[in-house]
């Protein structure tokens, strides 16, 4: 079989496509002894920016001469973009081979298309000579597949709401799932500045080190850049002159103190190196029209703190232009999204709206989703639009100077191909 048809397949294999638990994903991992890799385990957690920090990680690895695996979810645009080696996608054949092991392996054991996925990369991984694996959590922590892999460090990124029936209304609650990704002994870098008591308390049990952004490591921006302060084996340690990242600062800053609590040989030209060359598709992404050259800022953002990130990025634009700018959104948005929320957070840099639904049976209808945002930002500019290519045309057609598109990743798979990101990816 290809590839697609590997994926067809596995995606049939379960009755449920969401059924979190380790019992059978354990078991089967177990018979391919992948359940305990060699390489060193970076475990990645969150509601926001973890695709960003395991990048962040990965560049600053790279740079230094070491070899790394990296597994993500959910993909753009290629399944292959779920799992990396040394930073390139994995290709076709050797997915397949991965997933034709798994499905001989698992010996009638149901599993999921995420568990599928999870245990090929791990199965890719074995293959290779590698000294670091970077596994970021699908969902939640404590039940999710990369669980079965112990980690080496734990990365939490933040804790929002988000994905409420599954992980719990609150924060104590999702905290609590989240930090089920914790191994005793084993640090924890707490990438935001206030945490919930349940992973406060879920480190202290384990005797886990926990190292909290702004606490025990931090940033502070210079003239042209910014510098680095954090914590490694030997106490204090400082960075100064860093070029301005690629990515959002506080994943370059938490993925600095997540490497220095390693014992990996991290290089000063790996983590220079890594400020410019390290980033993720979709993710605060810079590009432009494929026609005219409109500014185009293309962002995966599902939910409210993400969206207030979204939003500081367009301040930065409008910031650069001589007049204030006008920015035009293109907005589609998965049917149990809070997106009153999100729409607010980027009400005040946004000028006008381009509504549109995407190909996903999860999709809100482009009318509901306009009707929600006429209710709750009156007078604002919204027009709907039959598609996400449609919206994205009409915006780049209505004069602004920057184009947002936003709301999913599906939002950002249809509208990426017509960027000159959609060019460098080969579209």
């Amino acid at each position: 079989m290809n590839l697609s048809a590997w994926l067809a397949h596995i995606a049939t294999v379960h009755p449920r496509a969401m059924d979190l638990g380790l019992e059978r994903v354990r078991t089967v991992a177990e018979n391919m002894g992948l359940a305990r890799p060699e390489p060193f385990v970076f475990t990645i957690a969150g509601t926001n920016g973890k695709g960003s920090t395991l990048a962040a990680i990965e560049a600053i690895l790279r740079g230094s001469g070491l070899r790394t695996g990296s597994y993500m979810s959910p993909h753009l645009e290629r399944y292959n973009e779920r799992i990396r080696l040394c930073g390139t996608e994995c290709e076709d054949e050797a997915i397949c081979a991965a997933l034709a092991e798994v499905d001989q392996a698992r010996e009638g054991v149901s599993l999921s298309y995420f568990e599928f996925s999870t245990l090929a990369a791990l199965q890719v991984f074995a293959s290779e000579r590698l000294d670091a694996l970077l596994l970021e959590v699908g969902l939640g922590g404590r039940l999710d597949a990369v669980n079965i892999v112990d980690a080496d460090v734990a990365l939490i990124t933040n804790i929002e709401l988000d994905h409420q029936q599954w992980l719990g209304g609150n924060r104590e609650l999702i905290g609590a799932e989240k930090a089920g990704i914790l191994r005793a002994g084993a640090p924890l870098v707490y990438c935001d500045a206030d945490p919930p008591a349940s992973v406060v308390k879920r480190a202290g049990e384990l005797g886990a080190p926990m190292f909290q952004q702004g606490r025990d490591y931090g940033a502070g921006k210079e003239n042209r850049g910014w510098s680095w302060w954090g914590r490694d084996d030997n106490g204090e340690v400082h960075i100064g002159g860093l070029e301005k990242p690629g990515l959002p600062l506080p994943a370059m800053a938490a993925a600095l103190q997540a490497v220095h609590l390693s014992p990996l040989p991290v290089s000063e030209k790996g983590i220079r190196g890594a400020q410019l060359e390290a980033g993720l598709p979709g993710r605060l992404e810079s590009c432009r029209d494929q026609v005219g050259g409109m500014p185009v800022l293309l962002d995966v953002s599902h939910n409210p703190a993400a969206s207030r990130l979204l939003s500081d990025k367009i301040g930065e634009f409008r910031s650069g232009c001589a007049s204030r700018g006008k920015v035009a959104a293109v907005l589609a948005a998965m049917a149990d999204k809070d997106i009153e929320s999100m729409a607010a957070a980027l009400s005040a840099e946004v000028d006008v709206w381009y509504i549109a639904e995407v190909e996903d049976s999860r999709g809100m209808a482009a009318a509901e989703l306009s009707a929600r945002l006429k209710r709750s930002l009156p007078g604002a500019a919204i027009a709907a639009a039959g598609s996400v290519a449609s919206a994205y045309r009409r915006a780049v057609d209505s004069g602004s100077d920057l184009v947002v598109v936003t709301g999913s990743f599906h939002t950002v798979a249809a509208a990426r191909p017509l960027t000159t990101a959609g060019e460098r990816a080969g579209h």
